[in-house]
């Protein structure tokens, strides 16, 4: 009877482990284009609401769920707004890089621009990244500036953790 139990308490375990694992973190990857964004922003301030035909300089890609699991790695892809460079955003569970009073679990989060896809924006050159341990975060962000063609843009990754709890 306790051998049944126990082996009953261990696949319970791991189905509400791997059905956590399977939900993952909420990511979104976004473009901000400076100028533009600060001339929104300003018709904003006068006005109070953005008139319409105003363009914000904002661009907000397609949510991903990452895949949570020692050394598992998502990645994905997506074009620069009105340019051929690509961003690729890659999001990275290890329990090998930062340790915490609370345990030894950390997330990497990154995003790169590049003249092609990369195997993962970690590795890649002009990236940003940010590295968080695993207990009670709730959200994650990276962000770099670049110029590209003589205009500024704000090229970020931001992961909802707290998402995937619920």
């Amino acid at each position: 009877m306790r051998k049944t139990l126990l082996t009953a308490l261990i696949v319970l375990s791991c189905a509400v482990v791997s059905s956590a694992q399977s939900r993952g973190d909420l990511c979104h990857v976004y473009v901000v284009d400076v100028e533009t964004a600060r001339k929104a922003f300003e018709s904003v301030s006068e006005t109070g609401r953005v008139p319409s035909g105003v363009a914000t300089g904002q661009t907000v890609f397609p949510e991903f769920r990452s895949v949570i699991g020692e050394e598992d790695l998502t990645t994905r892809t997506y074009p620069f707004p009105g340019n051929k460079l690509v961003i690729t955003a890659s999001v990275f569970y290890t329990d090998e890089s930062m340790a915490s009073a609370e345990g030894v679990d950390s997330m990497l989060i990154a995003v790169a621009v590049s003249e092609k896809a990369q195997k993962d924006a970690m590795s890649s050159e002009n990236n940003a990244v940010a590295e968080v341990t695993m207990n009670e975060r709730d959200t994650v962000r990276t962000k770099k500036y670049l110029r590209i063609n003589g205009r500024l843009y704000l090229v970020g990754m931001e992961c909802r953790c707290k998402e995937r709890k619920q």
